[in-house]
């Protein structure tokens, strides 16, 4: 029986078995003798150059999230980390009960390397922990007020997701805990 398929206007078409290839149409075309032997065996043992020839990429991720009990305004100031910094990632609210080395492990989860964390207590304070999570250092700070960018208008020619500009005190760089804070400060909010 020989295979039919029906084409598009309903005609039925019969399939023909593909000719053979003779052999010698199946050998692979001959080298051009343009190049010389001598070069292609320098080739042979060179070690390949690098895949990407170019600067060091900034690959920091940034985990922002927060505690349980934080009021809107602490949410929307949230938010407007999340869409001013690219390189930032997102996560649930973790419990009051639960030890801040939790923290470490949601971040080696969630594939980070920076954390920013914000803790409220009593309903009133709250505070912002800024991390290196495998094991770096970690700072606390008490937030006092808290505009977002709902309330600001910002004009001029600005572009979300660009280079921010930290500007520091030179007193940050004469104390040796004022430096590691700059340095945590840069890392966190440069962005790549």
């Amino acid at each position: 029986m020989v295979a039919t398929k029906r084409k598009r206007h309903g005609d039925l078409a019969v399939l023909t078995k593909k000719p053979k290839r003779k052999k010698k149409d199946a050998e692979p075309p001959a080298k051009s003798s343009a190049v010389p032997k001598e070069v292609e065996e320098a080739e042979k043992g060179s070690i390949p150059g690098p895949i990407f020839k170019g600067e060091w990429k900034n690959k920091e991720r940034i985990l922002i999230f927060s505690s349980r009990g934080i009021n809107f305004r602490t949410r929307h100031l949230m938010q407007d980390l999340r869409t001013l910094m690219p390189h930032s990632k997102a996560d649930t609210k973790i419990d009051h009960k639960d030890k801040l080395f939790v923290i470490n492990e949601v971040c080696e989860m969630k594939n980070c390397n920076k954390c920013i964390y914000f803790e409220a207590k009593k309903n009133q304070d709250l505070y912002m922990w800024l991390s290196n999570s495998p094991h770096g250092p970690s700072a606390k700070f008490l937030v006092q007020n808290i505009h977002t960018l709902a309330e600001l208008k910002m004009t001029g020619n600005c572009l979300k997701g660009s280079r921010p500009i930290l500007s520091f005190d030179p007193a940050f760089d004469e104390l040796p805990h004022y430096a590691l804070l700059k340095e945590l400060l840069i890392q966190i909010f440069s962005t790549p």
